[in-house]
C-alpha cells in the first residue's frame, strides 16, 4: 500500500494508546486525590461527598498563589475545597423560599450597610445607610473593595450575570420583629442559635481589606504576624488576651475571674481613653497562646489571630463568620466553656507539653487557615462564589438610579 497510509495508520494507534494511558492516569489520579489526606483532620461541618466533583491537576502553593486574587474557578475549588459550607447553607435555605426584590431592602434597624448591584460586569451603588460614622464608612468603602477587587481580577474571563444585593456592617443584622418579611442580607457574622439567621448570606469582613487604624492592610498584617514566628516552646509561654469588657461581660467578665492571679496569663482589660494596656495586633504573636472572646457578636480579631503562628484558644461561641466551620477543636486550637471554668485545668496540660500537642495544634492552625483559608486568594474565591450563587437564585435586578463604584469613592 501507499506510504502515507501506514504513516496514516500509525498515527492513529499512537494517538489511540496515548488516549487510554491518560485516561487511566486520570482516574488514578481521582482516586488518588479522593484517598489523599488533606492536613486537616475532622472538618466535620462537610460532607467530602460535596466537594467540587472536577478535580485540578494544578496545586495550590500558598507562597506562590496565597495573595493571588485572579485564581479561576478550577483552582479555587482546588485549593480551598472546604469554604463554601455557608455559601451552600443559604443557598439551601432560600431556594425553598421566595426571594424577591423586597427582600433585598436595607432594613433601618441596621445602623450600617449598603445595597449595591453588578451592572454588566461593573459594582455600582444603590444605597448607603451609616456613611456619616467614620467606622461604619470605613467597612462599607472596605466590603465593597473586596468585591471590586475579586470582579476586576477575573473580569476577562467570565463577566458575572446582573444582580443585586444587600449588606449590612455593624456587629451583627437586624430583621424586622414582626416576621412580615423575610430579608435576605450579607453579613459578617450570624447567631447559630437564632432562626431567623438562617437566612444570612455570611461574608468576609472588613479585616480582609483593612483594619483601619489597629491593624492597617490585611496582607501587612499577615507580615507583620510572620516576623514572629518561632516554635511554640521559644515563644512566651502565657495566654494573652486584650480588650474592653463591656462588650460582653458575662464572657470576659469571667475570663478575666478565672485568670487572675494565674501565673500563665498575660490577659488584661483596657479602655479605649487608656492605651497603658494597650498590645498591637501582631505583638500577640510573641505569645504561645492567644485568646479569642466574642464581643457584641464575633470577634473580628480572630482572623488576626489565626495568622499568628501560635495556640488559638477559643471558648464555645454562639457566632459563627463564613470560615468557622472549618475550626476543629484540639486539632487546630484549643477548646475551653464559655464561663472559663476549665480555662486553667486546659492552660497548665498544654503548657507542660508544648514538644507534642501545642506544637500540633499550632502548625494545623497555621496551615489550615494563615497557609489558605484567610489567605488573600482564598477571600477572592469566597466572594466570586458568594456572587454567583447569589445571582443564580436571586431576582433580576431593575435600572434604578445608582453610581459607579469608582465615582462612590
Amino acid at each position: 500500500m501507499h506510504p502515507a497510509f501506514w504513516k496514516g495508520l500509525t498515527a492513529l494507534l499512537i494517538l489511540y494508546v496515548l488516549g487510554q494511558h491518560l485516561g487511566v492516569y486520570d482516574r488514578a489520579l481521582q482516586y488518588h486525590n479522593r484517598l489523599r489526606p488533606t492536613g486537616q483532620e475532622s472538618l466535620h461541618y462537610h460532607d467530602p461527598n460535596t466537594r467540587p466533583a472536577n478535580i485540578s491537576t494544578w496545586t495550590y502553593d500558598w507562597k506562590r498563589h496565597g495573595n493571588n486574587h485572579a485564581l479561576t474557578s478550577e483552582q479555587c475549588d482546588a485549593a480551598f475545597p472546604d469554604l463554601y459550607f455557608e455559601i451552600d447553607r443559604a443557598a439551601s435555605y432560600w431556594t425553598t423560599r421566595e426571594l424577591t426584590t423586597q427582600s433585598l431592602e436595607l432594613y433601618e434597624g441596621n445602623e450600617a450597610g449598603a445595597r449595591a448591584r453588578l451592572e454588566e460586569g461593573q459594582l455600582r451603588i444603590v444605597q448607603t445607610r451609616g456613611m456619616w460614622r467614620q467606622d461604619f464608612r470605613q467597612r462599607i468603602i472596605a466590603v465593597l473593595h473586596q468585591i471590586h477587587r475579586a470582579l476586576v481580577a477575573v473580569e476577562s474571563v467570565k463577566r458575572f450575570q446582573d444582580t443585586e444585593f444587600t449588606f449590612a456592617v455593624d456587629d451583627f443584622p437586624l430583621f424586622p420583629r414582626n416576621g412580615s418579611m423575610q430579608l435576605a442580607v450579607f453579613s459578617f457574622a450570624r447567631n447559630v442559635k437564632l432562626e431567623s439567621h438562617e437566612a444570612v448570606w455570611l461574608m468576609p469582613d472588613f479585616n480582609f481589606w483593612a483594619a483601619v487604624p489597629s491593624a492597617g492592610a490585611f496582607a501587612e498584617m499577615q507580615a507583620r504576624a510572620r516576623s514572629y514566628d518561632a516554635r511554640i516552646e521559644d515563644k512566651e509561654q502565657k495566654l494573652v488576651w486584650r480588650g474592653v469588657e463591656w462588650t460582653n461581660p458575662e464572657v470576659r467578665g469571667a475570663l478575666l475571674n478565672a485568670s487572675v492571679g494565674r501565673p500563665w496569663a498575660d490577659v488584661k482589660s483596657m479602655t479605649w481613653g487608656d492605651t497603658a494596656e494597650f498590645l498591637s495586633l501582631d505583638e500577640h504573636c510573641r505569645y504561645a497562646f492567644v485568646l479569642n472572646t466574642e464581643g457584641r457578636s464575633w470577634s473580628s480579631r480572630l482572623t488576626h489571630l489565626l495568622n499568628c503562628d501560635s495556640v488559638p484558644v477559643i471558648h464555645d461561641m454562639d457566632w459563627t463568620a463564613h470560615y468557622y466551620h472549618l475550626l476543629d477543636a484540639g486539632v487546630n486550637y484549643i477548646p475551653v466553656r464559655r464561663d472559663f471554668s476549665d480555662l486553667d485545668n486546659q492552660m497548665e496540660y498544654y503548657l507542660a507539653q508544648p514538644h507534642l500537642p501545642s506544637q500540633r495544634i499550632s502548625d494545623a492552625a497555621r496551615t489550615t487557615f494563615r497557609e489558605r483559608y484567610t489567605s488573600p486568594a482564598a477571600e477572592a474565591c469566597y466572594w466570586r462564589r458568594l456572587l454567583r450563587t447569589w445571582s443564580s437564585i436571586a431576582p433580576r435586578p431593575a435600572r434604578t438610579p445608582s453610581i459607579s463604584f469608582e465615582e462612590f469613592l
